[in-house]
């Protein structure tokens, strides 16, 4: 069930929410609701320190942290996707706990299966 809340934001935060929305094609409350889900998500000291940096206007800060956490967030995604494949059995010996020149063998398979199917 969904509930109405209302914020009073500045103006410049409703002209960038507004702009970020548009962007990403989105609708304005659904741009707002996905940023509660994910600040709410955050531990109070990470949420603190984002207002922290927001009040400070420290902008490169925001920005090193940005990239930092985009990264992290690749690492995440590819260690879900090995273990993903890994349960599939899709990696033939990789699967088995194979030695580092097994790995290799299988990947050059595989980089030789691809081309062949150009």
């Amino acid at each position: 069930m969904a509930s109405t809340i209302s914020a009073n934001v500045d103006g410049d935060t409703a002209s960038k929410l507004k702009r970020v929305a548009s962007l990403e094609n989105r609708s304005v409350s659904n741009a707002v609701s996905s940023a509660i889900t994910v600040f709410i998500g955050l531990p109070k000291g990470v949420r603190d320190f984002l207002l922290e940096l927001n009040a400070e206007d420290d902008q490169e800060s925001i920005n090193k942290l940005g990239r930092e956490m985009m990264a992290a967030a690749a690492r995440v995604r590819l260690e879900k996707a090995t273990r993903d494949l890994a349960s599939e059995h899709v990696l033939g010996k990789a699967d088995q706990g194979a030695s580092e020149i097994d790995l290799l063998e299988e990947a050059t398979a595989l980089s030789r299966a691809a081309a062949g199917r150009k």
